[in-house]
């Protein structure tokens, strides 16, 4: 089994030095966000994956940005349509740095009326060209996960599945387990991390509520999982200690697994 982390986990430093950290600390692979860091030390995404390569880490996926994903339910084909180019674009970006899937979300946190149709022909559109450059594209259980059930129900594409993220699971009582047991043959990554089952804190496992041993035996019935991926982001407290012990207590978390 390979282990992997988000590049980033609250600790405010260079790209570079927070991979160096996550390499440190043991993990075989990382994720990266997909879009250019700024002040104080800024860098484009195109230098992350020769960044993450040279310190000997493998990369998992990479998140795409945060731009408005509740337009994909609501907007006009027209309306939409720079931002479905975009978005493939990020697929054709794996492609060419050699990155096997994207990440995304269904839809932001604010409310809104979501238009089913508008919603399936996006991602359907997203699915196809997954499949065209041979990448995985896998939708995150945010907030409204009966919108995520309803894609993975009408897109059959093989390329196309589940990003589960076990602190968005288990925010809400009815959720909690549902989309995992229901899904977990769609997976295409991972967001392992705990909670109190109050605010989406991103904690170690072990450091709230969830039953994470629980969570991972469910997914480890799945044979074409072969990396345990974390994203977490340091509290307070811990961001008085050293990046590197936060990293070392994520990699021990479940890695007796």
């Amino acid at each position: 089994m390979n282990y992997s982390m988000f590049s980033w986990f609250g600790y405010f430093m260079p790209f570079e030095e927070r991979i160096k950290i996550i390499a440190g600390a043991g993990f075989d692979e990382a994720m990266i966000s997909w879009e250019d860091e700024f002040e104080p030390w800024p860098l484009k995404k195109e230098e992350f994956p020769e960044i993450v390569r040279k310190n000997g880490l493998g990369i998992t996926n990479i998140h795409a940005p945060f731009i408005g994903y509740s337009d994909i339910w609501t907007a006009s084909r027209t309306e939409i349509k720079p931002k479905l180019t975009e978005f493939i674009g990020f697929i054709k970006d794996c492609q060419d740095f050699e990155i096997p899937a994207m990440v995304m979300h269904t839809n932001d946190l604010d409310e809104f009326t979501p238009d089913l149709d508008k919603g399936l022909a996006f991602f359907s559109e997203l699915a196809d060209a997954a499949e065209k450059y041979n990448v995985d594209l896998a939708v995150e259980n945010v907030s409204r996960q009966h919108l995520l059930d309803f894609l993975l129900e009408q897109i059959n594409a093989p390329r196309f599945g589940m990003c589960y993220d076990s602190s968005h699971d288990f925010l809400e009582e009815q959720n909690r387990g549902r989309i995992l047991k229901k899904h977990k043959h769609r997976i295409k990554a991972l967001h392992l991390s705990d909670n109190d089952f109050k605010e989406d804190r991103h904690w170690i496992p072990g450091e709230g509520s969830i039953p994470l041993d629980e969570v991972l035996a469910e997914i480890l019935t799945v044979p074409t999982i072969n990396t345990i991926s974390y994203e977490v982001l340091a509290n307070e407290v811990w961001r008085e200690k050293e990046p590197l012990d936060f990293a070392v207590a994520v990699k021990k978390s479940l890695a007796k697994k």
